[in-house]
């Protein structure tokens, strides 16, 4: 497959339509009445408490508060980020004892060096964005984690067996409430071809538009093996890799998303 730059222009239209979605009125509904853990997000989370108790947490993509408000009960030396303003001015005040910034995450320029103990970026936040502003994104998580710090994120796997296939053409559930949410893809099938323009497939990544929010995102898909190399990289190492149940994995067809853990040394 052949390698595919982007010019400027491609870039700016990608991140802009994404946090043009994100701002949108029912997408901050959405995201304001999430308030539970992924069953993965419980079990890492069991697994890091006795390192990330009490310590000094950021959180990236806080959206309405759904990590918010089970953070801020392992720890009050709290950070929470979010780049639609909305979002931020919200979960400000839901936790008034939060520290919340509205900032893009590829330039957390109001946050020093190396003052974190642990970054989350949950929900696929980091898939929203285009690969040059990833890295960025990446880059600047490693500058604020302390030495031994811990990065977990979430992210969509290219190498799931579904990826970039419709609804119908995967396995199906049957139940009304499936039905209603084919239906549901069907008729908002247009925005898809409209969007499918701007999709961009690459050797080592994708980014497509999935059906998310009304096919109204782009977002980035990569493999194991090629998000390893971008972690490593940029310096962060003993990087674990779990399922949608939290179990470690090395490789993984059945996953529409994955869960990454990496240090920083």
């Amino acid at each position: 497959m052949e390698q595919q730059s982007i010019n400027m222009e491609q870039q700016s239209t990608l991140n802009f339509l994404n946090k043009a979605t994100y701002a949108r009125d029912d997408v901050i509904k959405f995201y304001r009445n999430a308030d539970m853990l992924l069953e993965a997000e419980s079990v890492l989370f069991t697994k890091l408490l006795p390192v990330i108790k009490n310590s000094k947490i950021l959180d990236i993509g806080v959206g309405g508060g759904r990590t918010t408000n089970y953070i801020l009960q392992i720890s009050d030396d709290y950070t929470g980020v979010d780049y639609v303003a909305q979002f931020a001015e919200e979960v400000s005040l839901k936790f008034p004892n939060a520290r919340i910034l509205c900032a893009d995450a590829a330039d957390l320029t109001e946050i020093e060096d190396q003052i974190f103990d642990f970054v989350l970026f949950s929900y696929n936040g980091i898939d929203s964005v285009t690969h040059e502003k990833r890295l960025l994104v990446l880059k600047e998580i490693y500058r604020v984690l302390k030495t031994d710090g811990v990065f977990m994120f979430s992210s969509h796997n290219r190498d799931y067996r579904y990826f970039n296939k419709f609804p119908w053409q995967q396995k199906m559930h049957y139940s009304a409430s499936h039905l209603i949410f084919l239906l549901h893809c069907l008729y908002h099938l247009p925005k898809h071809y409209k969007m499918k323009r701007h999709e961009i497939y690459a050797d080592d990544y994708a980014i497509v538009n999935n059906g998310d929010h009304r096919f109204s995102l782009m977002l980035y898909y990569i493999s194991i093996t090629h998000q390893r190399k971008q972690l490593t990289d940029i310096g962060f190492s003993d990087i674990e890799v779990y399922d949608t149940e939290g179990q470690l994995v090395q490789t993984d067809t059945s996953s529409h998303w994955l869960h990454y853990l990496a240090k920083k040394r």
